[in-house]
């Protein structure tokens, strides 16, 4: 199964044994291509450390400087979800936009049978369209209940689980239907910042996972529409700052979030 990859970066940003496009590889995927939508370097400097917090970015920056193994902020985690690796080197491919007529006609000539989003903006559906299955997507929340962006912090400030669900993408906003979805314990160490970098960790799992199920031949759900649950927006950073709080809060007081992810969990396990 020929795979591409999608994602928003600087030019400058290497996928040399990329940790996603690496355990594909293992898997026996081929991965065809990394498609880039380029992004100024400051620009995406201030939204990585807005979105992980300037610990874990630092972390992982060093992780990398160092040549270190790119890892969840959690050990445990990094255990329990064990990859096979191989060493890759995808072709880049640069864009101004995904959607632009020029990256469209690379895509067509890469013949994808699947595209794998990665941090993308809006796909529209001249793209949607070019792959032979179909398009899919890791969200940083349960699916429906949480739709849009920074969804995570949402998760976290209305003390509800936090979760990864990987969807079929179509021309609504996180509106495909749900492949794989898996929540996340949250310690008291835990910030909304390095609960993304789990998330992250998790994302990968789950994309195998979906992408072994096609494979396998799963049948794709094209032009599923599932519009329940609510759409969230940018959060504030004050909103933020009381998110964290909360987690704070839920670990001291036993855990509404962990008590929420066990019912969660459980049906889960049984749609998966």
């Amino acid at each position: 199964m020929k795979i591409v990859l999608f994602s928003r970066v600087p030019r400058w940003y290497s996928f040399k044994n990329e940790r996603l496009a690496s355990h594909l590889s293992a898997e026996g995927f081929e991965v065809v291509g990394v498609v880039v939508e380029e992004v100024p370097t400051v620009q995406a400097l201030r939204e990585w450390t807005k979105k992980l917090g300037f610990g874990v970015f630092a972390k992982k920056v060093g992780q990398r400087l160092t040549g270190k193994k790119n890892i969840s902020s959690d050990e445990k985690q990094n255990q329990e979800i064990r990859f096979s690796k191989v060493p890759t080197s995808p072709d880049v491919y640069n864009f101004a936009s995904h959607n632009s007529p020029e990256c469209i006609e690379k895509v067509k000539e890469l013949s994808p049978d699947v595209i794998v989003l990665r941090g993308c903006g809006i796909i529209k559906p001249a793209m949607l369209d070019v792959p032979k299955i179909g398009v899919i997507n890791p969200h940083y929340a349960l699916l429906p209940d949480f739709r849009g962006m920074d969804v995570t912090e949402w998760s976290a400030l209305h003390g509800e689980p936090i979760a990864v669900s990987v969807h079929s993408v179509n021309k609504g906003v996180d509106t495909g239907t749900v492949l794989k979805s898996e929540t996340i314990e949250p310690t008291a160490e835990d910030t909304v910042g390095s609960l993304r970098d789990k998330s992250a960790t998790l994302a990968v799992k789950l994309l195998k996972e979906a992408l072994v199920d096609l494979r396998e031949g799963k049948e794709f759900p094209e032009n599923q529409m599932n519009e329940g649950g609510r759409q969230f927006f940018k959060m504030h950073p004050r909103l933020k700052d009381l998110a964290n709080q909360r987690l704070q809060l839920f670990s001291e007081q036993t855990g509404k979030i962990s008590e929420n992810n066990a019912k969660v969990k459980a049906n889960l396990e049984i749609q998966n």
